[in-house]
């Protein structure tokens, strides 16, 4: 997307791709090397990420006070991840004193490797490797501490829902990640649009996990990267996809701004 002084290259991240991604195309990489800063949603290998992670796993993501999942999760989600460690041969015991938003990191990244999808293969860590070894100034868009506040949330039906629709997720997420993860290799963003608010939509009970996971960190970012279309260096953003596309994804939201936007 282009403005009368700079020009900001906006690219989809998957966070865990599959090798057969690579090399990407060489439009991207262009556009990479024409960049004079890197933009990702958040560095995580940074050491300042990597204290708040590992802090906010420390004292948010377990219960205290004699609570426990069994406790606190309604009877029906409790039941549902019952069923689902025993059908993937892991212990309830172990996870009872998890916090759901933590459960939910750890059983989504262990099935998405299952499905063969690798963190160490994400875009947003092959740009940062690149911009590290090219010595490019990086900028995040979001904090960890802003992340992690999102994800440990401390409203007892958030967490409930997310779990829940987490693991509703669980049984279709081959098809999903597939789906994706062609529709990117495509450059179609209305199938990837489709993917990231299908589930979400269809169900007016995690309207507000939607919101708060999706369109006001879109609106926040946008308004970010606007800031950057008003100065003269060029930039390269690396962001979920999920939080392109859409009708309130960044680019419509910029092009309703009045910024110029090519799909390339």
């Amino acid at each position: 997307m282009t403005s009368s002084t700079t020009t900001v290259y906006v690219l989809g991240s998957i966070h865990l791709a599959k090798p057969e991604l690579y090399p990407l195309k060489q439009p991207i990489e262009d556009a990479y090397k024409k960049s004079d800063i890197l933009v990702v949603e958040l560095d995580p290998s940074s050491k300042a990420s990597l204290a708040v992670i590992q802090k906010s796993m420390q004292t948010q993501g377990l219960y205290t006070g004699g609570k426990s999942l069994k406790s606190e999760l309604d009877h029906k989600t409790y039941i549902m991840l019952k069923k689902y460690l025993l059908k993937v041969g892991l212990s309830l015991d172990m996870m009872e004193p998890m916090r759901p938003w933590t459960v939910v990191v750890q059983l989504s990244m262990m099935e998405m490797m299952r499905l063969g999808y690798d963190p160490q293969l994400g875009i947003d860590r092959h740009f940062l490797q690149m911009a590290k070894r090219d010595h490019k100034k990086i900028l995040e868009l979001e904090t960890a501490q802003e992340q992690m506040a999102l994800l440990s949330k401390d409203d007892k039906q958030f967490q409930d829902l997310l779990l829940r629709y987490s693991l509703e997720e669980m049984d279709e997420m081959r098809p999903l990640l597939d789906t994706m993860f062609e529709s990117w290799k495509r450059g179609d963003a209305e199938t990837l649009a489709g993917v990231v608010s299908s589930s979400l939509v269809a169900d007016a009970r995690l309207d507000g996990i939607f919101d708060a996971m999706i369109t006001k960190r879109n609106y926040a970012m946008s308004k970010k990267i606007e800031g950057y279309l008003k100065e003269d260096k060029t930039y390269f953003v690396v962001v979920g996809a999920g939080h392109v596309v859409g009708e309130e994804g960044i680019v419509t939201l910029l092009l309703k701004r009045g910024y110029h936007v090519i799909q390339k």
